[in-house]
Order: structure tokens, then sequence, then C-alpha cells
């Protein structure tokens, strides 16, 4: 059996993949999308290094990279996908990776979420603001806490400088509510008198949430890459049953689901489609990169 691992680069995640699929005896073939040729109409259709990539089993995605030739390299993988399975499928990692559309696909399947207003009018924007009062501002397309803006306690100025700023380099206005904890989790001022935050994300490979960790910090943005501190998190029976349904709405395989708690229960904040493990495997007790090789092996043709 041989598995493809597309990333423009190697990481720590490609590396636990490789370690897994040796182990289950499996050929890792690893795949630079920069390096890959495509043709239409010839003897081939996708090849790297001219090699075929088509007599694959099975192919995990991991990082396409970044800028304009980023359009064609994902193009490139949904003409793979007609003759090879990806893990996760395109179609699933477009989903997930615009924010608008992972919300609207939580409302259309009964998923809570924050409240969120999309908008191009920058009047419709300042008066959400202000009626939301304290709210994030997120670009629909990035990760790991990229270009967000909380508006809070801000004047008028203040905010019509950030909205200005925010439309002229993203275009479109998110603009979602910040939700509050509950007032018996425990939050509020530590020894250093700075505020504490948490979410939760949780892993899901099938119907399973095979793992869950609290991102905690000082910084309302708790992503692990921003200093966020993992700490081990229950699964309960509300936590599997949301973020396997969201994972099932925006259509993927495996996802990482970030999830709110609040005063009405938890709620979805995001779903990432080619989501890291690193933090989490500080405090899980499972395999992830095993867990991940076990499914795809299911899937494999």
């Amino acid at each position: 059996m041989k598995m493809g691992i597309i990333s423009e680069e190697v990481d720590w995640i490609t590396v636990q993949l490789e370690k897994l699929m040796e182990k289950y005896d499996i050929r890792p073939i690893f795949i630079k999308p920069s390096r890959i040729v495509s043709s239409i109409g010839l003897d081939f259709k996708l090849k790297l290094n001219n090699r075929d990539i088509l007599d694959l089993d099975c192919v995990f995605v991991r990082n396409i990279g970044e800028g304009p030739e980023m359009f064609y390299r994902f193009d490139a993988l949904k003409y793979l996908e007609n003759y090879v399975p990806l893990i996760n499928p395109t179609d699933g990692i477009e989903n997930a990776g615009n924010k608008y559309r992972t919300s609207f696909l939580m409302e259309v399947n009964g998923i809570p979420s924050p409240r969120t207003v999309v908008t191009e009018d920058i009047n419709k924007a300042l008066t959400w603001t202000e009626q939301f009062g304290d709210c994030v501002l997120k670009p629909l397309f990035g990760n790991q806490g990229k270009g967000i803006v909380r508006l809070n306690h801000r004047s008028m100025v203040s905010k019509l400088n950030v909205l200005n700023n925010f439309k002229s380099e993203h275009g479109v206005f998110y603009i979602q509510e910040f939700v509050n904890p509950p007032k018996n989790h425990g939050y509020g001022n530590t020894q250093d008198g700075k505020n504490t935050y948490r979410d939760i994300r949780a892993f899901v490979i099938g119907d399973e949430v095979v793992s869950a960790m609290y991102r905690v910090s000082n910084n309302w943005i708790t992503n692990i890459h921003r200093d966020g501190t993992p700490e081990k998190c229950e699964i309960t029976n509300e936590l599997e049953k949301i973020a396997v349904k969201a994972k099932n709405a925006v259509g993927l395989v495996y996802g990482g689901v970030d999830l709110i708690e609040s005063e009405e229960g938890l709620k979805v904040l995001e779903v990432n489609g080619t989501p890291s493990w690193e933090g989490l495997s500080s405090v899980s007790e499972e395999d992830i990169a095993e867990r991940l090789i076990e499914e795809a092996i299911k899937i494999c043709k």
C-alpha cells in the first residue's frame, strides 16, 4: 500500500505520519505540491518528478502553501481527487477554510455557534459592532488567530479606524460576538492581575472525538501557536455530539473543532480541515497519528 502526504514543507505532523505509515508497512510518498506537473489531453494527468501519482491508494493533505499559487495547487488536488481518495476531501477543506461558509453550515445543521454578522458595508459593520458591544472581527480566510481584532470599550473614532483598516485589507467584515464564559468556571484575575481565557479543541476522527484539550491563555487569542497552554479536557456527551456533528457538517474525514463554553452550553467557533495535533499530543492519551492511519486504511481503495 502507498499513501501520499501532500505538504509544501516537512513538519512535525508529516514526520509523525511517515513513522506510523512505516509501522503499518505502508510506503509513504512525500508530495511537494509546488513540484506537481499537471496535464490535460496527454498521456499523464498528474506527475511528481516524472512519477505518476494516480497509483497511490490515498493521500493526506497537509499544507499546500500560501500565495496565488495555492489556487492552482488546490485545483490540482481536485483533479487528483477524481482518481485517489484525499484525506481530507477538498470540499471539506474548502468549507472549513471559509469562516462564513462554516458558520452558515453550523446554522443550517442546527449546531450552536456564536451570533455572527457578515457584511461589506462599513456603516452596517459599525452598527453591528455597537449592537454586539464586545465582538471580534475575523478575516474570512486564515488560521492561528492571524488578523483577528477584538472591539471592546473602544470609542467610535477608534472603531471606525479599525474598520477602515480591516476593510482595506480584507474587504468583508466577519463580525462575531465575544462569548463570555460561564460565571462558575473560575475565570477572572490571576495572581499577576491579568484575565484568563480558555477554549476547547476537539480532535474528531470518523464519528468519535479521540482527544480534546483546553487552550488556556492570559490572551483572549488562545491558539497554541500564540502561546496558549494545552490542558486535558474531558470528552463529555455534549462535546462529542456537537464536535462530531460540526465535523460532518463541513464534510471532513477528520477535523479540529474549536468550541467555546458559554452560559447556554458549548458553541462552535471554527472547524479546521488540516489541523495540527502537536500541542494536543502533549496531553492526549491517544496516539492521534495512529488513529488517523487506521482510519485512512479503511478509506483506501
